[in-house]
């Protein structure tokens, strides 16, 4: 056997003694979620794990990039996702359900900046996360901060001039949100760039027309629209004009020719989908048919085509007009569903493919709702329950689930009815009908029974314990900020004078569908507690602009009736922002929010269920509990 050399054996016991350093990775814990890694860098796969027994659990995550974002699904199988984030994205946001609800992080959220594969964090990352915390993340019980979002894209901007770029007149919003006149001074600038330029694209002026709608400078827009439209007769600021004439267009012979040039010169876009539809709709409830196929036959997203049948299928179901039609429109909005179900390629940008398919499925059961109840109304009442079982859902629609259990009584299937009664009912999802179908249901298969108040009572006895309970859960204790508003009277009404008082401040527009559908149920809690001055309702008019606004808000509340206390949301001087509706942090409506006899902000109701049965419980059961 040969002998090593000294220095062949010290080589070898190096090979075999020294250990390849092995770069540390840290894990971070989002509640009962686990990320493999606290850094995420471009391109390098990210493993997160669910520990927790929530079988329904889900989640889905954004890839920004300056104030883009691109949502992604989480797919997890045996609890663990895997995800590699590609170089032109900056940040990421991750969004997580558990028991139906997104952990927020205590409102930071669960977002991560992106490094390059050298280690360096990518430019823009700071910024993109603000932006996301001010726009997609409120959405998931987020924070965010316009001035933060403001002064942190500054700051990347002026360090990185490339930004500006990316960002276009996105930056100048932001910055004016946050300080009109720093806004303004920004804006000037802007626009001294562009004149120094020689040669102006057509995006050039259409950024210059969003510089002067910043400025809120009509003659401005005005101006340069002309020029553009001359230099670029078939670009998008004459679409943009022309679609603005269409929508300010009194009559349909009007609307009919703006189209015409709009079909003529761009051809069929999504804006111009919307149109059609406007057109097609109008025919129909004119009783001409084959102009409603004309324009119809324009639309070629099954969802927009969808939409558009079911919208005129619904009021004559309601009304009992056309319905033969109507059920053909019907049975057509519910096969183009499952035809846009089955091919993504229609998805929204906004949607991730399970968000996507999600939709479609919820507007199959809205559209299926309708079908039915045309099918009860044409004497088709098998089949008017085959859909409308479909259109059920979640059993969480009160008025849906009420009309399956009239068509099930009408066709004298009484031991469903009263079985599915009962479940609606104790699941806190029925109405006042649906207690009266079930006692003719429970009486039918029970003549000699006379036990059904007692069923009834300890079914909205544990209804309250149960919602009760929930609501102590949610309850908030956060501070009201003070305001001072006036009334339709044009006299003051501060916060401050009604502490002690449990006040109830209804965010609202005349505009806003939602907010009047739940204005029946709104009027009855004022009914109930008129005479109760421990309780306060305030009807916050909000998001409303115009010349006349208190006039038309004073017709609205006076036409229906409402014996409500308006008061005028003030609009914030060179924004579009409006004084409390800002400072209560509303960024849609209906909003309610109850602040209790401390002065403190215990519940936050957003949205509207669609039942004012169940709209007044919750009111009543909050009072209540801030009396208690």
């Amino acid at each position: 056997m040969k002998h090593l050399s000294a220095g062949l054996l010290l080589a070898v016991l190096l090979v075999f003694s020294c250990k390849k350093e092995v770069e540390k990775v840290n894990t971070y814990t989002m509640g009962d979620f686990e990320l493999s890694t606290d850094v995420v860098t471009h391109n390098k796969p990210i493993t997160i794990t669910y520990n927790g027994e929530d079988q329904d659990m889900e989640g889905f995550y954004y890839m920004l990039n300056g104030y883009k974002s691109y949502p992604k699904d989480l797919n997890f199988e045996n609890g663990k996702a895997t995800i590699s984030i590609p170089d032109s994205i900056t940040a990421i946001a991750l969004n997580l359900k558990v028991d139906g609800k997104y952990l927020d992080n205590d409102k930071k959220g669960y977002l991560f900046p992106v490094l390059d594969k050298d280690g360096a964090t990518i430019i823009g990352s700071n910024s993109s996360m603000e932006a996301y915390k001010s726009g997609n993340g409120q959405n998931y019980g987020i924070e965010g901060d316009a001035d933060v979002l403001a002064k942190t894209l500054e700051a990347e901007i002026t360090a990185n001039p490339e930004l500006k770029e990316l960002w276009g007149t996105r930056y100048l919003s932001n910055v004016m949100r946050s300080d009109s006149k720093k806004g303004k001074a920004l804006a000037n600038t802007m626009l001294t760039e562009f004149a120094a330029k020689k040669d102006l694209t057509e995006e050039d002026y259409t950024q210059i027309s969003t510089i002067y709608r910043n400025l809120r400078d009509a003659k401005g827009i005005d101006s340069i629209s002309k020029i553009a439209i001359a230099k670029f007769p078939n670009g998008e600021l004459k679409q943009q004009a022309l679609m603005n004439d269409f929508y300010g267009a009194k009559t349909l012979d009007e609307k009919e020719t703006i189209f015409n040039e709009l079909e003529t010169n761009f051809g069929m876009s999504p804006s111009l989908s919307y149109a059609a539809n406007s057109i097609a709709a109008q025919k129909f409830k004119e009783g001409d048919e084959a102009g409603f196929k004309l324009y119809a036959s324009k639309i070629t997203n099954p969802n927009d085509k969808a939409g558009l049948y079911n919208s005129v299928a619904w009021p004559a179901a309601e009304e009992g007009k056309n319905m033969e039609m109507a059920s053909q429109l019907s049975k057509a909005s519910l096969d183009l569903l499952m035809e846009a179900k089955q091919d993504v390629s229609n998805k929204p940008a906004y949607y991730t493919e399970n968000q996507y398919k999600k939709s479609v499925d919820d507007a199959y059961n809205m559209f299926a709702d309708t079908y039915a109840l045309l099918q009860y109304k044409l004497g088709n009442v098998k089949e008017a329950i085959t859909y409308q079982a479909k259109a059920i859902g979640d059993g969480k629609s009160s008025d849906v689930n009420e009309r399956y259990i009239e068509f099930l009584v009408a066709d004298k299937q009484y031991k469903l009815a009263a079985e599915e009664a009962n479940l609606f009912l104790s699941e806190g999802h029925g109405t006042s009908k649906i207690k009266e179908f079930y006692k003719t249901a429970y009486t039918s298969i029970n003549p000699d029974a006379t036990d059904f108040d007692s069923i009834i009572s300890k079914i909205d006895k544990a209804n309250h314990e149960r919602e009760l309970a929930e609501l102590k859960k949610s309850m908030l204790d956060e501070e009201a900020p003070q305001f001072v508003l006036k009334n339709l009277d044009g006299e003051n009404v501060s916060l401050g004078d009604l502490k002690g008082k449990t006040v109830i401040l209804d965010f609202w527009a005349t505009w806003c569908g939602p907010c009047k559908a739940s204005f029946p149920g709104m009027q009855q809690v004022v009914e109930k507690y008129k005479d109760d001055e421990s309780v306060v309702l305030l009807f916050v008019d909000t998001f409303e602009d115009g010349k006349n606004r208190e006039e038309s808000v004073a017709k609205f509340i006076k036409d229906n009736n409402y014996d409500f206390h308006v008061l005028i949301d003030g609009k914030v001087k060179d924004s579009n922002d409006y004084e409390v509706a800002k400072k209560y942090g509303i960024t849609g409506i209906p909003t309610k929010i109850i602040i209790g006899p401390t002065g403190k902000i215990n519940f936050r109701a957003v949205g509207f269920s669609g039942s004012n049965d169940k709209l007044k419980q919750e009111m009543d059961l909050m009072i209540d509990l801030l009396k208690s």
